[in-house]
């Protein structure tokens, strides 16, 4: 499940995912924009998920 939510936290490059490639121009982004918010934002999310994951998905079920 980790490796299925990190593939999904695509947030810090506009090349990551195909959305940040299409909003990138009509935003009027920069490369650095997307940096400064999605190392943060990916940081969060995988601080959140190593925490919950093994909550919500337990690999010995009780």
């Amino acid at each position: 499940m980790i490796v299925a939510l990190a593939a999904s936290a695509a947030f810090m490059t506009p090349v990551s995912s195909p959305v940040n490639t299409l909003v990138m121009t009509p935003g009027r982004y920069r490369f650095g924009d997307f940096v400064k918010m999605g190392v943060p934002f990916t940081i969060l999310v995988m601080i959140v998920s190593v925490f919950l994951v093994p909550i919500l998905f337990p690999l010995h079920p009780q």
